[in-house]
């Protein structure tokens, strides 16, 4: 039986997150490395750790969402349009 203090399984692969459907009590996975305490802690680690198992509390996943990216797309400064600098006059 589960208590209040269950834990979601969640896989981390390529940059995305996914839960896995099962659920541990606190004190199954409160000594992991995987083990986070919010949504926060769980992307931080996520992204320094990479792919891999983490526990995050139920309840904290967000709503209606399968998939959680957890990588930024990189934008290139060359996409953005240039101000436009006038020449400087001579004295």
């Amino acid at each position: 039986m589960l208590s209040s203090q269950s834990f979601e399984e969640i896989r981390v692969y390529d940059g995305f997150a996914e839960r896995t459907g099962a659920q541990f009590d606190k004190n199954e996975v409160r000594r992991s490395d995987g083990f986070c305490r919010s949504m926060t802690q769980f992307r931080q680690k996520a992204r320094a750790a990479g792919d891999g198992t983490f526990y995050l509390p139920r309840g904290m996943w967000p709503a209606d969402t399968a998939q959680v990216p957890l990588l930024k797309q990189w934008v290139v400064m060359s996409s953005y349009p240039q101000a436009h600098v006038p020449a400087s006059v001579p004295e």
